[in-house]
């Protein structure tokens, strides 16, 4: 297969698009309400957890993806098995990501275009991205994503005029179980979806480190979250963001600075579509790299253009409509994404740590006894 490589400032850059990804335009948590700002906090406390077993996992196989470590780990069998399931993960949040970008245009802009319209549109973008390379990719992100930042932060100031501080009280009124609900909801989604770079950090450059990469990553992407949901709250309120499908959107449409600037929003959906085609780009070279892998096909990007053709049409018949994505997104994906973001990754990572550590004692113990034998030897 061909070898990419990607900067560690490339790869921080992207998994930090990637984390914002949908969030940007769907928002986080409804049940914390006013103090979303405490879930998400909480949230990273929990995902820099599980971020120490994804970076341990990788930095005890420096320069290969997660499908070369599960044959290494599991045999060629069962690492089949696993890499199966990471397949799945993968297609399917690619097929996510695509169905909910594809009912914010719907919904926000272009009512009556069908959803095929603008997934297969997408998907031609997203497969020239991954044929390119994930390298093309980030260099690209290298240049956007502090225009990204930048955009972010002049909405934000530009929307102080209309903030509303008695918006965030009282602190806690519900008591703690509903920030912990949604505390729980924000790791699975967006934080813990970043399982699917183990596949990409086999590309990581030498010298690089996976746990800065993951941890700066969790520190601007959560950062990002955290403005964007609360100026949803300060300018919306908790009953106008809940009634609001896109609450980050939202709030950018009533933004009026005098008679010349005006409807920021189109600037704004343009600058998070940014977001969803990074994370669905990264979602199918995770895709293409593990069915490349499994069938030992040398070149990945040949498979771009059928498995993104399959993801699109995945995407269309995944819900019968927003109401149902919404749901399932709120309710079902929590529980579904436990076992491909905690329990596989940590299985993977206490037979890594055992086998690493065995094989560790196995040379210690060969050492001794070729010293042991060669002594007589060096002694006549």
């Amino acid at each position: 297969m061909e070898k990419e490589v990607i900067s560690q400032k490339q790869a921080i850059i992207i998994m930090s698009t990637f984390i914002i990804g949908s969030t940007a335009i769907l928002g986080i948590g409804t049940h914390a309400k006013q103090d979303i700002w405490i879930a998400t906090i909480i949230a990273m406390v929990m995902t820099s957890l599980i971020f120490a077993v994804y970076g341990r996992i990788s930095s005890l196989f420096p320069g290969k993806s997660i499908y070369e470590i599960l044959d290494l780990l599991f045999g060629k069998v069962f690492g089949k098995v696993f890499l199966l399931f990471f397949v799945f993960y993968s297609f399917t949040l690619g097929a996510l990501v695509i169905r909910d970008f594809g009912e914010f245009v719907k919904i926000a802009s272009l009512p009556e275009t069908p959803l095929c319209i603008f997934a297969f549109f997408a998907v031609v973008l997203i497969i020239w991205a991954v044929r390119e390379g994930i390298e093309l990719l980030g260099r690209f992100l290298a240049i956007f994503f502090p225009i990204y930042v930048f955009m972010i932060s002049i909405v934000t100031l530009l929307s102080i005029p209309l903030f509303d501080f008695s918006n965030l009280k009282p602190v806690l009124y519900d008591g703690l179980n509903p920030v912990l609900t949604d505390s729980f909801g924000i790791f699975t989604f967006p934080f813990a979806e970043v399982v699917v770079f183990l596949c990409l950090m086999g590309s990581l450059r030498k010298n690089s480190s996976v746990y800065k990469v993951y941890y700066n990553s969790l520190l601007i992407s959560g950062t990002l979250l955290i403005i964007i949901a609360l100026r949803s709250i300060l300018v919306l309120g908790m009953p106008g963001r809940l009634i609001q499908n896109f609450p980050p959107y939202a709030s950018t449409r009533i933004i009026r600075i005098g008679a010349f600037l005006q409807r920021i929003e189109a600037s704004i959906a343009i600058i998070f579509m940014l977001s969803g085609f990074t994370k669905t780009t990264v979602c199918l070279y995770a895709t293409t790299k593990g069915i490349a892998h499994l069938f030992n096909i040398k070149g990945y990007r040949k498979l771009a253009a059928p498995l993104g053709i399959l993801t699109a049409l995945y995407s269309l018949i995944m819900y019968e409509d927003a109401a149902k994505m919404f749901e399932w997104t709120s309710k079902i994906y929590p529980y579904y994404a436990i076992p491909h973001q905690i329990i596989f990754p940590t299985l993977a990572w206490i037979v890594a740590e055992v086998k690493t550590r065995t094989s560790k004692k196995n040379n210690a113990i060969k050492a001794e006894e070729t010293d042991s034998t060669a002594l007589p030897e060096s002694h006549n």
